[in-house]
């Protein structure tokens, strides 16, 4: 299926229109008469097979689990597994959210309309730092209105059988959040570019989007627009 972590957003609650932005570039696709190989692996004999004069490497990101002092049996997961329904999440949920963005606060508000108790917790200063205003505000009022309680300057420090340890990041000073049975990390992601080193002297390659930095996805298709243009 086309739309990589497109197809994950969408999942968000309220975020359904987001699933747009892959069927739009697919139709496009269709009437310029591209070509289409799905479920098909490509790796460095592939492209010797097929000889091309150029490589455009979109191979995306994945989620990035910091180092953190883990102990105990605390059930730990991150975003695409909750999305995905990958994982069975306890009752009582902490998210903790990195990133400031969509991703924390979505998966808290489609946890607790699931029927869990959740906390969030933020290492920016207030829940959605990155969104614009007009954004951040509704989804604020949207978590007020569920009872999400939401806990800024939160760093991730570690966790132990049924609490997470935290660092304000302003004070340095710990943080404890007690009786959680499900830690879920949205703590942003990392490249993944194993592709492109491969292929080593065999073309050129460009990369795109997050497999060589993660940021939005306006970003990632307006730098596949300048990689088209530079053919």
């Amino acid at each position: 299926q086309l739309g990589g972590q497109v197809n994950l957003a969408q999942l968000l609650p309220r975020r359904a229109e987001f699933g747009g932005a892959s069927t739009n570039l697919q139709r496009e696709m269709q009437l310029a008469g591209v070509e289409v190989r799905r479920n098909t692996p490509v790796d460095r004999a592939l492209v010797e097979r097929e000889r091309p004069d150029l490589v455009i490497v979109a191979t995306g990101a994945e989620p990035y689990w910091p180092p953190f002092e883990r102990g105990g049996e605390l059930q730990v997961v991150d975003a695409w597994q909750v999305l995905r329904g990958e994982v069975r999440v306890g009752r009582s949920v902490l998210v903790t959210d990195w990133r400031g963005d969509w991703i924390g606060p979505g998966i808290a508000e489609k946890l607790v309309r699931e029927g869990h108790q959740v906390r969030l917790a933020v290492n920016g200063t207030h829940c959605g730092e990155s969104l614009p205003l007009y954004v951040r505000d509704q989804l604020a009022g949207e978590l007020h209105r569920l009872g999400i309680p939401v806990t800024p300057y939160a760093r991730l420090y570690g966790c132990d059988d049924t609490t997470v340890y935290m660092q304000h990041s302003a004070s340095g000073e710990a943080m404890l959040f007690e009786e959680v049975d499900t830690l879920v990390l949205c703590q942003g992601h990392q490249p993944v570019d194993r592709l492109a080193d491969s292929l080593h002297g065999l073309a050129e390659v460009l990369r795109i989007g997050d497999c060589l930095a993660p940021r939005t996805a306006e970003e990632a298709i307006y730098e596949g627009l300048k990689a088209a243009w530079s053919i």
